[in-house]
């Protein structure tokens, strides 16, 4: 009888325990920013506009989420989010804005949101692509150096389209002393590259010139082009 209550009051002392150890533990009360898709890759864009995303932020914790601060890198704009406090549940948006005018070539910038979350303080986003260019010159500026009295004054400029075949509707220098011709097309030239040449005066003074070429096309989002068309003269040319 003796050894039966030895062994019920052993039993009675371990069922408290084994049922303590099945509970699963406490969730942690704390929020939790999450982001499903955290990077977004624009693929490829004109460089002459903006990309704009969403990006959507979760709070998967147990309290409020506080977005504290939402900045960007370099050329990238992130405006404030749409809420800045998230219940558990609860999502927000956080909006980028990427300027590409001007830039060639793949593309990656972050957006940084900060928050209450003691995990992730700091939760990184990031945009991608490549900014591509319809219409460009090569060389990209006429460069002149420093010209003397028996320098080159001429140099040749190729206008190319990535967009396939274009017209030449006008072609203009913002100075009188900058000359541009039309050169002859190529045997196989298929209307995506068009040659011109430019030429400076003789006649101009001692000093800096700038000024630029300026094409325009037939080309629907970027029908024009601008030259900048840089020298340092530093002497007159022989009268011809």
């Amino acid at each position: 009888m003796k050894t039966m209550r030895l062994v019920c009051l052993g039993l009675g002392m371990a069922l408290p325990w084994v049922a303590v150890a099945d509970e699963p533990p406490a969730a942690p009360l704390a929020p939790k920013i999450v982001c499903d898709e955290p990077s977004y890759d624009f693929g490829e864009r004109d460089n002459n506009g903006f990309v704009e995303h969403n990006y959507v932020v979760r709070n998967a914790g147990t309290l409020s989420l506080e977005i504290r601060e939402v900045r960007a890198s370099c050329g990238c704009t992130a405006v404030k989010p749409s809420v800045d406090v998230v219940p558990p549940g609860g999502e927000a948006q956080v909006q980028a804005r990427f300027d590409l005018r001007g830039r060639t070539g793949y593309q990656q910038k972050a957006i940084f949101v900060t928050s209450n979350d003691p995990e992730t303080p700091t939760l990184t986003l990031t945009l991608k692509g490549t900014a591509t260019q319809p219409l460009r010159a090569e060389p990209s500026t006429i460069f002149f150096g420093q010209l003397g009295p028996d320098g080159l004054r001429s140099r040749d400029v190729e206008i190319i389209s990535t967009r396939g075949p274009i017209q030449i509707e006008n072609v203009r220098s913002d100075q009188a002393a900058i000359q541009v011709t039309p050169l002859p097309a190529a045997d196989d030239a298929d209307g995506t590259r068009h040659r011109f040449n430019v030429t400076l005066a003789n006649d101009l003074p001692p000093g800096q010139l700038n000024g630029v070429v300026i094409i325009k096309t037939d080309l629907p989002d970027t029908p024009e082009l601008t030259v900048p068309v840089l020298a340092f003269i530093v002497g007159s040319a022989p009268a011809q």
